[in-house]
Order: structure tokens, then C-alpha cells, then sequence
């Protein structure tokens, strides 16, 4: 099995839980962690030591120009996402980004298409879908046991966010994070949701409303509510908050034309998808039994991290060897970026909001106060 030669560019908080999955599969002999880089030499140089990352640079360029690099991992803030992707793809460097990609949709397309020029790959942090309960929901659509077409979606998303996490400055900003809530949060859920929905056809309408209600110290939102059409005539709803109680989840369901209805339900944040709702006919009662059993072994893989990261990059080095896309493309990350844009604009325009959308229209409001909002 070839190696594939990887390095991560970012060295924040959520580079470790990349590296830790990197590390894995270079033990398991999947890859080679060459080197990391972070704008932040010091950054850059704790990765490389608590993970014995042998190269370190304060410029990502060095690294992506690295002889014995053939992909990166970008982990830096949103904003950088994509220059990092386009200046990896120029070299013929393979990509995957963590989520959001951008919440400009015409550089999302242009990324998209660089990419798919240049035959390299490209993918997008969503981890979340490689839940072995995320994967056995996606089959259960798929194989028709929900009937011959998906009539009704809901996306329900109940977490908390306290003041602490917003200690960097560029968190729940619309310059340093494209928003809060929608784009940070709940945009794991959303991909979900339109990933389970996707049978229902083309997402056509959005109605919806954001606010903050709660967390007066940051720009974006922390609330926000939308009703769904699809191109078959399938409904959706979504409702997400992170202004609840902590141990509050999510949860995902999808209903078919013949009455059933599979959930995947991450609750408290931060724990496995389970399937705690199951009513396909015949499979209700075994289904039962092992949502109990899972529940159970849940205590034991309370937080999906590294291991789901783990999960997704596996698959995506295995793409970059096999010459194929990853599970999670830069297409597929696209979809949840024009569902937010066309929540902005529905909350924006007081109407419901056609799509396919093909560029970007939203832009963020200015501060009421004029300026930064006060912490």
C-alpha cells in the first residue's frame, strides 16, 4: 500500500484532533504526516512536537511545496480555506478543508471547478456522516425502506455556547467566521439534513428567519428557524439554537411516503448519532435493541474526536491513492453553505428564496453600534 505524503496547514484547537487521525493512519502505514504550518510559528512548532510532526513552517507554502507532500489538511480559520485550496491545487496538491468551505458561493464554485481541472482531489470536513448510525440511516433512504419517496425532513438543533468560547477574537464575527451559529454549528446538522434528504430531489424554497437573542458580545447569530421545499414536494423544518441548556442535542429525521421514519439524534452534543427513532416495518424491534445496545457503548465514545476525523480522512487519503472522490466533495459541502446564504436572504427580504442560487447576494449588516461589538 503507497503512502500518501500529508501536511496539515493550521494549528489551532481542531488540528489536533486532524493530527491524532493523521498519526493513526501513519501507524497503520495509510500515510505520512511530512509537516504542519500555522501563520503562528509557535503554533506551528507545538503541533510538530506533541504529535512528532518532523517539519514545521510559519509559511504554508513551504509546506505545500514540500517534495514529499501530495495533500493537505487546512484547518485554519474559514476565511483562508480557499486560498489555501487554490494555492494547493496550482501545485497539483490534493485538498480537504474543514467546514465551512466559504459562504461565497461563487468562491466555492471556483474552487470546485479549479480542482476538478486540475484532477486533484477535494473534500470537506464533515464528519459526522461516518457515525455508523449517519451511515445505516443514508442506507436505509437509499435502499427504499422509507417508501418510494421522502415527504418530511426536521433538522433540530439544541446546543450552548457560553462567553469563554468566544475568547478568540474572530469567532461569531462576520469577517473572521462568515457568521456563528448557522456557519460553526449547525452547519454539521444541516449537512446531514440535506445529505439524508437528498432522494427528495433539488432543495427549491427557503423561508427563514436568524436572530441573536443571547450572546449580545458577537456579530452573527445565535438562533435561527427555516421551512423547506424540495423539487419532489417534500417538506423540511429546521429550528437550531445555542442559547439552551448544555446537555441538550440534535436530531435528524427523515419520513417516508409508506409512514416511516429513521432519526439520527447526537445527544448531548459531542456523542455518537444514534438511531433512536426506527419505525421501517419489520425492523422496529431489532432496531430497538440496538439503539440500546449502542446507547451503552456510547459511554465509552463520548466524544467522536478524534475517532470520526479519523473516519473521514481515512477515506479521504484512500481516495487521493484510488484516484476517486472522497464520501464528503466540495460539492457536497457547497449544499449547506447556499441553504445558510439563503437564510440570510430570506431573513433579509421577508420572502421565500428560490433555489439553485449561483452567487453569493447577502451581505452581512453593520454593527448597530458602528463598530466591534463590545465583549
Amino acid at each position: 500500500m503507497r503512502r500518501i505524503g500529508i501536511g496539515v496547514v493550521g494549528c489551532g484547537g481542531i488540528a489536533r484532533s486532524h493530527a491524532a487521525a493523521l498519526k493513526r493512519l501513519e501507524q497503520e502505514g495509510e500515510c505520512t504526516v511530512v509537516g504542519c504550518a500555522d501563520l503562528a510559528p509557535d503554533k506551528a512548532k507545538g503541533l510538530a512536537e506533541q504529535f512528532e510532526i518532523p517539519n514545521w513552517y510559519a509559511d504554508a507554502r513551504q509546506l505545500v511545496e514540500h517534495p514529499e507532500v501530495e495533500a493537505i489538511t487546512v484547518c485554519t480559520n474559514p476565511p483562508f480555506h480557499v486560498p489555501a485550496t487554490m494555492m494547493a491545487t496550482a501545485l497539483g496538491k490534493h485538498t480537504i478543508v474543514e467546514k465551512p468551505m466559504t459562504m461565497d458561493l461563487a468562491e466555492a464554485d471556483r474552487a470546485i471547478e479549479a480542482t476538478r481541472k486540475a484532477n486533484v482531489r477535494f473534500g470537506v470536513i464533515f464528519m459526522r456522516r461516518f457515525w455508523p448510525g449517519a451511515q445505516r440511516a443514508h442506507r436505509a433512504i437509499q435502499e427504499g425502506k422509507l417508501g418510494s419517496r421522502l415527504i418530511l425532513g426536521d433538522c433540530i438543533l439544541k446546543w450552548s455556547r457560553q462567553p469563554a468560547y468566544y475568547k478568540d477574537p474572530w469567532r461569531g464575527m462576520w469577517e473572521g467566521e462568515y457568521g456563528a451559529a448557522l456557519v460553526n454549528q449547525a452547519v454539521h446538522a444541516l449537512d446531514m439534513f440535506l445529505w439524508l434528504m437528498a432522494p427528495a430531489g433539488q432543495l427549491e424554497t427557503v423561508y427563514g428567519k436568524w436572530a441573536n437573542l443571547t450572546h449580545p458580545y458577537i456579530e452573527a447569530e445565535d438562533n435561527a428557524v427555516a421551512a423547506l421545499r424540495w423539487s419532489n414536494g417534500a417538506l423540511g423544518v429546521l429550528s437550531m439554537s445555542i442559547s439552551t441548556h448544555p446537555q441538550l442535542g440534535a436530531r435528524i429525521t427523515a419520513t417516508g411516503d409508506n409512514g416511516a421514519t429513521v432519526s439520527v439524534t447526537e445527544h448531548p452534543e459531542g456523542r455518537f448519532g444514534l438511531n433512536d427513532i426506527w419505525t421501517v416495518p419489520g425492523e422496529e424491534e431489532a432496531m430497538r435493541q440496538l439503539y440500546e445496545q449502542e446507547q451503552a457503548e456510547a459511554q465509552d465514545h463520548f466524544k467522536p474526536f478524534p475517532i470520526a476525523h479519523y473516519w473521514q480522512l481515512q477515506d479521504f487519503v484512500r481516495a487521493v491513492r484510488e484516484g476517486r472522490d472522497p464520501l464528503v466533495t466540495g460539492e457536497e459541502g457547497r449544499r449547506s453553505i447556499e441553504l445558510i446564504e439563503a437564510i440570510r436572504l430570506s431573513t433579509d427580504t421577508g420572502a421565500e428564496v428560490k433555489l439553485p442560487l449561483r452567487t453569493s447576494a447577502w451581505t452581512p449588516p453593520p454593527w448597530r453600534d458602528g463598530g466591534r461589538p463590545k465583549k
